[in-house]
């Protein structure tokens, strides 16, 4: 079907600076498709599976063995497994006042870990039968541009994702980016098992009874309601002047009075300036706005400092496709890049950097690949949610 025209691109896309020079690839190509995605998290194969149904020969490009991206395989799926438990810990400790107690409850961590691991196996291998079903081809590896219309594929192998030292390459007439975001990394924090990633926290390696989070965003504090469940008293630094940044002040307020037993300290207008690891745990320094210097030794470090994109990732440059400093990709109201037949979704194109705003983006981005002239994104109205207890949701 015919590419849709393109929708002028919003002031802060216009303004980015100008496009690099294509490629060109003279090598000959192992597979042909109308529609190549990037990634396989959520905007990614939302955007493969409404492809395939809109009658696009799709491929999808995904380094990790299943597909799902952080989200399904180490993000909002399996934290939201280990939530559920937790919820039902705390509301078991509550009956209590209703005249009904149960004994201390014990956790079995390994047995915990193996009921996250089923959730999400469940759900991986429904979108392999998914993918399957629409008969769209799934390329392991790494993908990079080589021009316009190839990207070469580095193939990968077992859990770590190891190059096999063997390449595709993939010639497309459209192509969607889904490429995602890694998690932030403090550079002077330790190289230690005891300081951890939301990834890190997810493989629940210990009960520890004093731990950390550095940012009180979604994240932090969903997996900091996991861990006081299970026993660890919390701290949370947060540099900006509040918990939970972009929920309504009003909620927060509540939310923390509700949370108050499960915290020690809750250090607001605080960086965090340095660590070290000993036998005792991590010893982390802080510094309040105000100079006021403090420290604390936590068994657990949770690093929750935000998420940083992967457009820089991919060798966007040899399409043509304009990539921000930061590594964002200016999009427009159809997701079309600079380049018209190469879309990009998801926490690639900026905030927020939610897996149901993706599918959205997805479902957008595949019906103008397919013909659809009138689909547009419309970013004002993205519910968010935080999974703790109590939940917290707000849109607008």
């Amino acid at each position: 079907p015919a590419a849709a025209p393109a929708v002028a691109a919003p002031a802060a896309a216009a303004a980015t600076a100008a496009a690099p020079a294509a490629a060109s690839y003279a090598g000959s190509a192992d597979i042909e498709c109308d529609l190549l995605v990037l990634g396989a998290g959520p905007g990614g194969y939302s955007a493969a599976f409404r492809g395939a149904d809109l009658g696009l020969k799709t491929v999808i490009v995904e380094r990790y063995a299943t597909l799902g991206g952080v989200c399904l395989n180490v993000g909002c799926i399996p934290s939201k497994a280990l939530l559920h438990v937790a919820a039902v810990m705390d509301e078991v400790q509550h009956f209590a006042d209703l005249g009904v107690s149960f004994a201390e409850p014990t956790v079995d961590l390994p047995k915990l870990l193996g009921h996250k691991n089923k959730v999400v196996g469940k759900l991986t291998g429904g979108l392999a039968a998914m993918a399957k079903m629409r008969k769209v081809q799934v390329v392991r590896g790494y993908g990079t541009f080589a021009d316009p219309h190839h990207v070469v594929v580095a193939t990968t192998d077992g859990p770590a994702q190891a190059q096999t030292g063997a390449t595709q390459t993939i010639r497309f007439k459209q192509c969607i980016i889904a490429a995602g975001s890694q998690a932030v990394r403090l550079p002077f924090l330790p190289n230690d098992p005891r300081i951890v990633d939301s990834t890190g926290a997810l493989e629940l390696r210990q009960q520890p009874k004093k731990m950390l989070v550095i940012g009180g965003g979604i994240i932090g504090l969903e997996m900091g309601t996991v861990y006081s469940t299970l026993g660890a008293k919390l701290d949370v630094v947060e540099m900006l002047d509040g918990l939970m940044q972009g929920a309504d002040r009003d909620l927060v307020k509540v939310w923390q009075k509700m949370n108050a037993h499960r915290f020690d300290k809750i250090m607001l207008k605080t960086k965090t300036v340095g660590a070290s690891a000993s036998a005792e745990g991590i010893t982390v320094q802080f510094e309040g706005l105000d100079g006021t210097k403090r420290e604390g030794t936590y068994d657990l470090v949770l690093q929750a400092v935000g998420r940083t994109p992967n457009g820089k990732k991919i060798a966007a440059e040899k399409a043509g496709v304009i990539v921000g400093e930061r590594g964002f990709i200016p999009v427009d109201q159809q997701m079309r890049t600079n380049v018209p037949h190469i879309f990009a979704i998801g926490d690639v194109v900026g905030q927020p950097m939610l897996a149901h705003k993706a599918v959205h983006e997805a479902h957008v981005a595949a019906e103008v690949a397919a013909g659809d002239s009138k689909a547009q994104f419309d970013a004002r109205v993205i519910p968010s949610v935080a999974y703790t207890d109590p939940e917290v949701a707000w849109v607008g």
